[in-house]
């Protein structure tokens, strides 16, 4: 996975990067096998840092999410922690809930659905 860390009016340090790269690849691989890309942009904005994290994980499918606080590690923490609960709502959409097949009788039904022995 490819990972854009940027700062703008702001300097990222190389410990903070690893942080960083380490939080959004166990975060992809949590809930997707492999995720493409991402991106993380640290912005400086008045007295706030502006955090806005984007991961492409496949066709179609991207996340992003968008945190400010007055210290570039909490907003970072912030915005992944949004992002995961994102990923983790929707890998629990299209998770299959259903017990058995779809069309297979059970013991459940009533008699008079089944089909009547000659």
């Amino acid at each position: 996975m490819q990972i854009a860390i940027t700062g703008r009016h702001v300097s990222v340090n190389d410990q903070f990067r690893e942080q960083v790269t380490r939080r959004l690849e166990t975060a992809s691989g949590k809930f997707f096998s492999s995720a493409i890309d991402a991106q993380a942009v640290f912005a400086k904005v008045a007295q706030m840092i502006e955090t806005d994290l984007t991961i492409h994980v496949g066709h179609g499918i991207r996340f992003q999410s968008h945190a400010a606080a007055s210290d570039m590690t909490a907003s970072f923490s912030i915005a992944a922690e949004r992002l995961e609960k994102r990923m983790r709502r929707h890998k629990r959409k299209l998770r299959d809930h259903h017990k058995s097949p779809r069309g297979a009788k059970t013991a459940d039904e009533p008699e008079s659905l089944q089909e009547p022995a000659d």
